[in-house]
């Protein structure tokens, strides 16, 4: 009989590689050839970053094959990256936006089974996720991918979903110490110099921590954070490839983003991407793209759109009535509402050549790259590859 070898005795070569290594700075949504990056957000739930709203020709969630010929489009029209949203929960009801939701690991080995090029990620809500669970998830998409696997880590916020996990929602600076050690414990994980080891930490308690094999990437998938408050930053500057910046408009940019550039290099992260994320309504005149933006405006979810601001604003579901909101001010006139909408993103509403003209504005503030929510993702990432893509590389925003 073999004699098995104490795990713990182990040691691996030093130059051992598991398969094949990418250099993650090698990655499409880190290097590449496009000096201004483009991702697709949010199609993992009904209606997806195109907002709370009824339109027509949104995502329906009723099948596999709608999500998955939509990234295939995406992996071949030259998208850098396929980015969902994290949510566990919808607003109001399994019919309505954001009712419906894959969850984003398998969503993401999914995808990775069906692209070639396109960067694919999962979003991770920390606080539900064990890092040694979400460790070997990601190297086990990164091995499906062939070193194409992103995280997009989040600390959560929304507490109607920690009451359904059980779990209190910790102070907002507590949230982002717990995900630094998370993400700590992870990318132990990814390396390749330790067999095992212990933690002792304030949130976790680890004996014997391990995750074979590593992932694809060197030193492991990508890492990308949001966060605008100095404890979100300096989680980014230590952690993350990517950081989204926390802006409402173009013009918001140019005062906000620059700062942020200042901070990440004072930080020593000169190589800190800075993204934004952007609703893109394209048509192909300015008249044309105005009506349609007063259409999804008129088919607004503005029942979901209370809700969402009375949780945001309130903390909780609970106490929120709409019987309340039909009796008083005309929700129709609130621009908090409008802009849950287009999720909350950057609007760039007109012709290709002014969608184009906002992002290099974008670009000149210091963005490098964009998450886009679209309301029809079948239309808007053909408009993408017709009328954006050619324009964005004649302005040398694209190879």
């Amino acid at each position: 009989m073999t004699e098995v070898a104490d795990a713990k005795s182990v040691v691996p070569s030093r130059d051992f590689v598991a398969d094949y290594t990418v250099q993650r700075d090698d990655s499409p949504m880190i290097g590449g050839d496009n000096a201004f990056k483009v991702a697709i957000f949010g199609a993992n739930v009904t209606t997806g970053q195109g907002g709370l709203n009824l339109a027509e020709n949104t995502l329906k969630l009723g099948n596999w094959s709608e999500v998955e010929q939509l990234a295939q489009k995406a992996d071949r029209y030259g998208v850098d990256g396929f980015i969902p949203i994290a949510r566990w929960q919808g607003l109001s009801g399994p019919d309505r936006p954001w009712g419906r939701q894959f969850e984003t690991f398998t969503w993401a080995a999914g995808l990775a089974a069906a692209t070639r090029n396109i960067q694919i990620f999962a979003t991770c809500l920390i606080p539900f996720m064990h890092p040694i669970m979400a460790a070997k998830m990601m190297a086990t998409v990164d091995h499906i991918s062939g070193g194409r696997m992103g995280l997009n880590a989040t600390a959560g916020y929304f507490k109607p979903e920690y009451a359904m996990f059980g779990v209190e929602v910790p102070e907002h600076d507590i949230r982002y110490q717990l995900a630094d050690e998370w993400m700590t414990i992870v990318e132990r994980l990814w390396a390749n110099d330790e067999v095992e080891f212990d933690f002792d930490g304030e949130f976790f308690q680890l004996q014997g921590a391990q995750s074979f094999p590593k992932p694809v990437q060197t030193p492991g998938p990508m890492v990308m954070s949001a966060g605008s408050s100095p404890a979100g930053q300096q989680f980014a500057f230590k952690h993350a490839n990517i950081l989204f910046a926390a802006i409402s408009s173009v013009e918001q940019s140019a005062q906000v983003t620059p700062k942020l550039r200042e901070n990440a290099n004072a930080a020593g992260r000169e190589d800190l991407g800075l993204w934004s994320g952007v609703h893109i309504i394209c048509k192909d005149t300015e008249k044309e793209a105005q009506k349609y933006l007063e259409y999804v405006e008129e088919k607004g979810d503005y029942e979901s759109a209370l809700k969402y601001k009375h949780i945001i604003q309130n903390g909780g579901s609970k106490g929120w009535s709409w019987d309340h909101f039909k009796t008083s001010e005309d929700p129709k006139q609130d621009e908090t509402i409008k802009t849950f909408f287009r999720a909350g993103l950057v609007p760039l509403v007109g012709t290709p050549e002014m969608i184009v003209e906002g992002l290099q504005k974008l670009q000149d503030t210091g963005i490098t790259g964009i998450c886009t929510g679209l309301v029809d993702y079948n239309e808007g990432l053909d408009r993408m590859n017709e009328q954006i893509f050619p324009l964005m590389r004649d302005a040398g925003l694209r190879a």
